[in-house]
């Protein structure tokens, strides 16, 4: 009997991956991991540069739009006026645009005038310019402390070029420098007009760009907003709810700074009047339109009664009051009217305000400086209002980033003990602590005990356990307890 060969069928099975080829793998995994959560952040970044790029590459056509869009919110209240009277649109916008170029050029022609009038008048004063400039040399001039400091200087730097002669040997007559004079050439009368020209022609095509824009968006102002509601996204609510507050909050601080700026002007205008400063009304009218301009429109309206001050009077007398007037009218405005009147209009921290004003106007120059507040509340409200953009609401707004007890937990996180006690305080009553742990202190707690198994270290634990012994001890010392106070300090 036979038995047949029984063949063996051999399989290659594959080998259990080792160690190395685990740690490989998540090492592979960890990377793609890391590669994909810095995406996000340089896509930002890339889009950032892109769009401050574009911003300024386009200054030519979005300044021009950017003013026209701030005028609109100025007149459009007065086309809805005009309209809900029964006016037809397009005749309100009409009236309203006719009406404000004849006031704004009345207004040029007035000033202009008035200061043709003023620079005639100029060489009169002439001679009580030198005069005060030649009595202010002469009292420089007189011995005292920096006068022997100043002789003591100039002996010791004449000392120091006798020296340096002495060391260096006298240049040959060859290599003596030659005296060099360039004529300049004649300027052509064909040139000078041109350049005179070219000087004008920019701010004039942008007045006339900034006019025909301001009329666009005054005509269609459904049809442009039904365009920005189509843009900013799908969710019609958010969007809607975004650019009625952007409007509003635009319109009223433009609204207050108008009558913030008449609330100073006028009483410049009065007072230098009084004073005797030539011209009070001009310097009374570019104090309040300068106001405009942040920042350094105050400085620059005051500059200019103040030196025609100086050079009227023989004395300094109206130089002082003058000084005076424009001291107590700035304290008034910046401590009590500002803060009445604008109250949380724009709802911006001051930090945000001061960096918007440095972007602006190193994007978009002086006139980036005058749109910086209106363009950065309509950021503010659009990461108020649209999920995407809500980091310019944390960076921009004058709110907290951080509730109470996440403050005090971070406090006692990075060990600043001492920030922590004095938020303690902040929040205790005056008769007891109560509100403190109430409050902020079992939600730092809170925080503190969720994290203890997860993201805290040994560290971390230690800081919160030994920064809270610290803050509860300077309580007790703050609000030592009562006999007929039931409170019980925590252990």
């Amino acid at each position: 009997m036979t038995t047949p060969a029984s063949t063996t069928q051999t399989t290659d099975v594959p080998a259990a991956p080792g160690p190395e080829r685990d740690r490989a793998t998540l090492d592979v995994a960890s990377q793609t991991a890391e590669a994909l959560s810095r995406q996000p952040l340089v896509n930002g970044l890339v889009s950032g540069a892109v769009i401050v790029a574009a911003l300024y590459f386009g200054r030519d056509l979005l300044v021009p739009l950017a003013l026209s869009i701030l005028v609109g919110f100025v007149l459009d209240p007065l086309v809805s006026w005009l309209k809900r009277r029964g006016v037809p649109r397009a005749l309100a916008v009409f009236i309203v645009m006719a009406t404000t170029l004849v006031l704004l050029a009345g207004t040029a022609f007035f000033i202009v005038g008035q200061l043709r009038q003023l620079g005639n008048n100029l060489p009169s004063y002439e001679q009580t310019i030198n005069r005060k400039l030649r009595n202010f040399g002469d009292m420089m001039r007189q011995p005292g402390l920096l006068d022997q400091y100043s002789r003591v200087v100039t002996k010791v730097e004449r000392e120091i070029d006798q020296a340096q002669r002495q060391a260096e040997p006298p240049k040959p007559a060859a290599e003596r420098p030659q005296r060099v004079e360039i004529v300049g050439q004649s300027v052509r009368p064909a040139e000078r007009v041109k350049r005179w020209v070219d000087s004008f022609a920019t701010p004039v095509v942008m007045i006339g760009i900034v006019i025909v824009f301001v009329f666009l968006i005054l005509l269609d102002k459904g049809d442009l907003r039904d365009r920005a509601l189509r843009l900013l996204g799908s969710n019609l609510h958010r969007t809607t709810d975004a650019l009625n507050e952007a409007a509003r909050r635009v319109s009223k601080y433009l609204g207050m700074q108008l009558i913030v700026n008449a609330t100073y002007g006028i009483p410049m205008a009065l007072g230098l009047l009084l004073i005797g400063v030539p011209g009070a009304l001009v310097w009374g009218l570019l104090a309040a339109m300068l106001r405009f301009v942040p920042y350094v429109g105050p400085i620059i309206g005051a500059v200019f009664p103040l030196t025609l001050a100086f050079a009227v009077d023989p004395g300094w007398d109206m130089v002082l009051w003058a000084l005076a007037l424009i001291v107590t009218l700035e304290v008034i405005s910046n401590n009590v009217i500002e803060p009445w009147l604008y109250g949380a209009t724009t709802g911006l921290s001051t930090l945000s305000l001061i960096l918007a004003a440095m972007f602006w106007t190193a994007i978009w120059g002086p006139i980036g400086l005058i749109l910086s507040t209106p363009i950065t509340v309509v950021l503010l409200v659009l990461g108020h209002h649209l999920p995407q953009l809500q980091f310019l609401e944390v960076l921009l707004g004058s709110e907290r980033a951080l509730d109470e007890p996440t403050r005090l937990h971070q406090r006692l996180l990075a060990g600043d003990v001492e920030e922590a006690v004095d938020l303690a305080i902040q929040h205790a009553d005056a008769e007891s602590p109560r509100h403190f742990y109430d409050e902020v202190g079992l939600g730092a707690l809170r925080l503190a005990t969720s994290a203890h198994g997860t993201v805290a270290t040994a560290e971390h634990r230690h800081r919160v356990i030994s920064g809270m012994d610290q803050v509860i001890d300077e309580l007790r010392d703050q609000h030592p307890r009562r006999p007929s106070c039931r409170c019980a300090w925590p252990a």
